[in-house]
């Protein structure tokens, strides 16, 4: 996740980019998301935001010990703990941003006639685990959105 701090971006008519900043983590955000309350936060989540763009989404991002364990290791382990619960996976690779490995994939789930997707985005440094989540219906209409989110803007 980039500093992009500098940037006054404008995008969908009128919507500004803001900046989120705390002491695990610091990125940019477009201002029609907003920081949300997540009553089923895990321990590790740093924040929890909303939009009501498009169908709507919802973003979690958390930070967790990496108990030593590397990038590659982190995807196989989330891809295969969503595959055991239902999901399909797609569209998963592995890249390097600016000197740090990611993984980047796609999931789909299915639960009575509703299908959600999600963007799953982690990475491994100095010894912890960061974990980006998105969630949407319309998951393609939030890409813009996810690319300055986690700074590939």
């Amino acid at each position: 996740m980039s500093d992009n701090s500098d940037r006054k971006c404008v995008f969908d008519s009128e919507i500004e980019i803001k900046r989120f900043e705390n002491d695990k983590i610091a990125f940019n955000y477009p201002s029609n998301w907003y920081e949300f309350e997540n009553k089923n936060k895990n321990p590790t989540e740093v924040v929890a935001m909303k939009t009501d763009k498009g169908k709507g989404g919802t973003f979690s991002f958390s930070v967790a010990n990496s108990g030593g364990k590397t990038t590659e290791y982190w995807k196989e382990f989330m891809e295969n703990f969503l595959k055991d619960n239902g999901a399909k996976i797609l569209d998963s690779k592995i890249r390097n941003i600016e000197g740090v490995t990611i993984f980047d994939f796609k999931s789909e789930i299915s639960k009575s006639d509703v299908s959600s997707s999600q963007r799953h985005i982690g990475f491994v440094k100095e010894k912890a685990f960061f974990y980006s989540f998105f969630t949407s219906l319309d998951l393609d209409s939030l890409k813009e959105d996810i690319d300055i989110m986690i700074g590939f803007k």
